[in-house]
């Protein structure tokens, strides 16, 4: 049974191509990523480590200007939490948000029983998922229902000699596991919530509380929403298979790369680092180059940004499906550090020795080909809807015999047509 929140009266709801194809002599050259060696998680940390990684994703058309758009919401287990309408993801999207901000989750090191009070701020947004439970859940309020400004707390233990078994949702119908597991697949500790007290009034996983204690186990916190901010970097369409990305993050976006995925097939090109209000032109590429190449690649600026491989490996087998074969051309960066914490910040008690914050930026577009072809097709589609007004209103002149006007009309219709057609 999925995980709903019940949303209160007064509104607050309540827990519960590197491109491998072939570059012009007019292509920007196509720097290699930084040779860093992958840095494994510690043994036997000597204190807290954490380590997060995440997605702000954007849309916009071939303008540059930023738009709200349909997410993904099917892609989560049934446990996750989620605010319900009208503070769901997708309703935030469509009333005026800008980044879908996906899939942030932290991850812990530590070689004994840690207490950890972990907070994260979203002044510019809302939090709209999250799992395990939380101790401060997002609270929505008239004051932050039109510009965002939400947080969310956790208190948990982290239990490195614990081996708990996570929740788990069956496979799909081409028994495919959810994406949403391949999270887990570091050697970061567990992490344990605990729901205690007298809450009949509300649902946690199939449990209601009368009392007693249920634990909620995880590899990681996670959460999402939807933010009202300006995407940090800016993607312009020129036409003729030309983009140009201007950085107004305030910081150098490192790893930049435009993709093309079409009909399985995917091509990327590597746009190096971009400083500060710098900008770049490239070709699309064409979807010629390997996935592989590509994972590895995106695998390598990760880990070169302070992730563990593993951590890295985890978030690009996460984030391939949309990445590298959902239709489209994108491009995808690494959000610089100082943005992050900005527009995402985050306090750990007890405060830990290393905190490494890794989020990708990714930035959907459309080229001035799509739009013409939109155009002309709603053309089309608006001129049979004329058609289609100009007959209703025709047949309506036969008042209350209109159904068996049309009756008798199919009829006839359909014995000309059958009788047209070749016979076998």
């Amino acid at each position: 049974m999925r995980t709903f929140l019940l949303v209160a009266a007064a509104g607050v709801a309540l827990a519960t191509s590197h491109a491998l194809t072939n570059d012009t002599a007019a292509s920007p050259p196509r720097p290699e990523p930084v040779a860093v060696a992958p840095v494994p998680p510690p043994a036997n940390p000597t204190g807290l480590v954490a380590h997060e990684w995440g997605t702000f994703t954007s849309f916009s058309g071939s303008s540059g200007v930023p738009v709200g758009f349909s997410p993904n919401n099917e892609d989560l287990p049934y446990f996750v939490y989620h605010q319900v309408n009208p503070f769901s993801k997708g309703v935030r999207l469509a009333r005026g948000g800008l980044v879908s901000m996906e899939t942030p989750v932290v991850y812990f090191y530590t070689d004994k029983d840690t207490r950890a009070s972990v907070t994260v701020d979203f002044p510019k947004g809302w939090i709209t998922e999250w799992y395990p439970f939380a101790s401060a859940v997002p609270v929505n309020s008239p004051k932050n229902d039109r510009t965002g400004g939400q947080s969310i707390r956790w208190d948990v233990k982290l239990t490195p000699s614990d081996k708990p078994k996570f929740p788990r949702t069956p496979p799909d119908a081409k028994g495919q596991d959810n994406p949403y597991y391949h999270a887990r697949e570091t050697d970061a500790v567990p992490v344990q919530a605990e729901i205690t007290g007298n809450r009949s009034a509300e649902r946690y996983d199939e449990h209601a509380l009368q009392g007693g204690t249920v634990f909620q186990r995880e590899k990681f916190l996670f959460y999402r929403g939807v933010g009202t901010f300006a995407p940090p970097v800016v993607v312009q369409a020129l036409g003729g298979d030309k983009v140009r990305v201007v950085n107004n993050s305030g910081g150098t976006a490192a790893g930049a790369v435009v993709v093309t995925a079409r009909a399985g097939k995917v091509g990327f090109r590597p746009l190096g680092e971009l400083a500060t209000g710098a900008s770049t032109e490239a070709a699309l590429p064409e979807p010629s180059a390997k996935a592989d190449d590509l994972a590895a690649f995106l695998v390598k600026e990760l880990t070169a940004a302070g992730l563990y491989e593993k951590e890295a490996k985890a978030m690009v087998a996460t984030w391939s499906d949309a990445w590298f074969y959902e239709d489209g051309s994108r491009v995808l960066y690494l959000v610089p550090r100082a943005k992050t914490d900005e527009l995402l910040p985050i306090t750990i008690s007890p405060k830990p020795v290393e905190l490494v914050r890794v989020l990708v930026g990714r930035h959907d577009f459309l080229t001035p080909e799509q739009e013409a072809t939109a155009e002309k097709q709603l053309k089309r589609l608006r001129a049979a809807e004329a058609e289609l007004n100009a007959a209703n209103t025709e047949l309506n002149k036969l008042g209350r015999f209109r159904a068996q006007a049309q009756d008798i009309a199919n009829a006839k219709l359909t014995a000309a047509r059958e009788a047209a057609a070749p016979h076998k």
